[in-house]
C-alpha cells in the first residue's frame, strides 16, 4: 500500500497515535473503511494494536449486516471489533444529531471499557470544508470556524472522560480515499441519507460540488479551519500559562480565583479560562455560550457574588473568589423537579464493573467502600470534626458531597477518609485540563487538597 494519502495519513498517526491499543469507529462507508486498511498497514509496521469499533444504529434494516460485515473485514485484517448496538434508536426530528451523540457515548464507553485513551475518526477534508461553511451560515464566530481539531476530547461527559479524538485524515480528500478502496478492491456503504437533501450537511455538500465546478478550491475551507485551529492552541496555551498564576483547582470542588491577576488578563484569555473552569465546577455536559459567560466574567472581575451557569460566585475575600458548584442546580429548585445526579458509564481502566459519576464531578473509585452519598446540607449533620470543614469556604460547605455510614460523616468528597482511603475521586482538575490541552501534565495542581 503506498500512496501520498496512505504517506499523509501514517505519519499523522506517527505523531498523534500515542501508546498502548488504538480505537477505531468504523461505520463500513468509504472513509472509515479506507482508514481501517491505512491503520492496519501502519499498526503491521510499526508493531501496534488496533481495537475496531462500530455502531448498529438500527435505522435502516441493512444497518445489522452492515456492522457484521465491518466486524467481518477487521477479523480478516487480524484485529477485534466490538458491534455497539444503539437502543434507543428512532426516527424522527433532530435525527442527525442524535444519532451523533448516540454514537459518541456508545463508542467512549466501550473505549473506556477497554481502557483505550485513543479513537480514531475518519474525518476528512471535506468533512472539514462542509463544517466550516455550516458554520459560518449558521453565523459562527471565527472559533465556529475553526471546526474539527486533528485531536480533541471527546465531546461527551462524563463518559468520555478519559478519551481523546484523533483525525488523521482532514488533510486528504475522500476521492482519495476511495482510490485507495478501489485499488484494493474493496466496497463500502453508501448511506442513503449522503444523498437526503432534507439534511443542511447533504445540501452543503452539494453547494461546494457547484463551487469546485465553478473554479473555486473549496480546500480553502479546510486550510482556513487549520489557521484558526493553530490561533485556538495558542490561545488555550497561554490560557494554560495564566491558570497558573491566578486558579487554584480544589478537589472538594471549588477553585479560587486571585481577582486582580484574573483581572488584568487579556479579556480573550479569561474567557477561554473561564470556559475550562465553568466546565469543571459545573459537572455539565454543554459548554456554555459566550453571552452566558459575560456576566459571570463582570462579576469575577467586580468581585461580586451571583450565580449561572450551573455555578456560583461568592463575594470577594482577602483578594481572591471562590467559584464553587451552584448546590440549586444538584438538589432542585421550587420550579423544577430534582435531577439525578449519579451516572453509570463503563467500567474504567479496562475494569469489569461500572463506574458510577456523581454530578459530572465526582468518579466512584472504590466500590468496596459502602457508603450513603448526601450533600452535607446547611446543618453539618453527622460531622463529628468541624475542623476538616475549615479549607472550605463557609458559603462553599453546604454543597459538599458527603458519604456516611450509620448516619456519621466518615469521608467528604475530595479529602481523604481518617484512614487514609478515597471513595470518590475529584474530576474538577482533570476536566479543566482536558478543556485547555487534550493530554497536559498538571503539575501546578500537585498539593495535598488538589485534585
Amino acid at each position: 500500500m503506498s500512496t501520498a494519502a496512505v504517506d499523509i495519513v501514517g505519519t499523522a498517526l506517527d505523531r498523534l497515535g500515542g501508546d498502548g491499543v488504538l480505537g477505531l469507529a468504523c461505520s463500513g462507508g468509504g472513509d472509515s473503511l479506507a482508514l481501517l486498511l491505512i491503520a492496519s498497514d501502519w499498526a503491521d509496521r510499526n508493531g501496534r494494536r488496533l481495537h475496531v469499533f462500530t455502531v448498529d444504529h438500527r435505522l435502516r434494516p441493512e444497518a445489522a449486516e452492515e456492522a457484521r460485515e465491518v466486524s467481518r473485514i477487521a477479523a480478516e485484517l487480524g484485529w477485534p471489533c466490538d458491534i455497539l448496538p444503539w437502543q434507543e434508536a428512532r426516527a424522527g426530528a433532530g435525527i442527525q444529531a442524535r444519532a451523533r451523540k448516540a454514537r459518541h457515548r456508545l463508542l467512549a464507553n466501550a473505549c473506556q471499557t477497554h481502557g483505550i485513551d485513543r479513537l480514531m475518526l475518519a474525518h476528512t477534508r471535506d468533512d472539514q470544508s462542509e463544517t466550516v461553511w455550516l458554520r459560518l451560515a449558521a453565523g459562527g464566530s471565527w472559533r465556529s470556524a475553526a471546526a474539527m481539531a486533528e485531536t480533541a476530547p471527546s465531546p461527551v461527559w462524563p463518559e468520555g472522560r478519559d478519551l481523546t479524538l484523533i483525525r488523521p485524515c482532514l488533510s486528504i480528500d475522500r476521492a482519495d480515499l476511495r482510490q485507495i478502496l478501489a485499488a484494493a478492491g474493496r466496497r463500502w456503504v453508501d448511506d442513503p441519507s449522503n444523498e437526503d437533501c432534507r439534511y443542511a450537511r447533504i445540501r452543503t455538500r452539494g453547494r461546494l460540488c457547484q463551487l469546485g465546478e465553478a473554479g473555486f478550491e473549496t480546500a480553502r475551507f479546510a486550510a482556513l479551519a487549520t489557521t484558526l485551529q493553530a490561533l485556538i492552541q495558542a490561545e488555550r496555551a497561554a490560557a494554560w500559562r495564566a491558570a497558573g498564576t491566578c486558579v487554584g483547582i480544589e478537589a472538594w470542588g471549588g477553585a479560587r480565583i486571585d481577582r486582580a491577576t484574573w483581572s488584568a488578563l487579556a479579556p480573550a484569555i479569561r474567557f477561554c479560562l473561564l470556559d475550562a473552569l465553568v466546565m469543571a465546577v459545573s459537572g455539565e455536559e454543554q459548554s456554555p455560550t459566550r453571552s452566558r459567560l459575560e456576566p459571570i466574567d463582570a462579576a469575577l472581575c467586580d468581585g461580586r457574588p451571583m450565580s449561572g451557569c450551573g455555578i456560583r460566585l461568592l463575594e470577594e475575600r482577602d483578594g481572591a473568589v471562590w467559584m464553587v458548584r451552584d448546590a440549586g442546580a444538584v438538589l432542585g429548585r421550587v420550579d423544577r423537579p430534582v435531577p439525578e445526579p449519579w451516572c453509570e458509564t463503563a467500567a474504567s481502566s479496562g475494569g469489569r464493573q461500572s463506574t458510577w459519576i456523581f454530578d459530572g464531578r465526582f468518579e466512584l473509585a472504590n466500590r468496596q467502600r459502602k457508603l450513603d452519598w448526601r450533600l452535607l446540607g446547611e446543618a453539618y449533620q453527622g460531622v463529628s470534626d468541624r475542623a476538616i470543614l475549615d479549607p472550605v469556604p463557609g458559603p462553599a460547605r453546604s454543597g459538599l458531597l458527603v458519604g456516611e455510614r450509620n448516619g456519621q460523616v466518615v469521608e467528604i468528597a475530595g479529602f481523604a477518609a481518617a484512614d487514609g482511603s478515597a471513595t470518590m475521586r475529584s474530576l474538577l482538575a482533570h476536566r479543566f485540563c482536558r478543556r485547555l490541552l487534550p493530554h497536559p501534565a498538571a503539575r501546578w495542581f500537585d498539593e495535598p487538597n488538589a485534585a
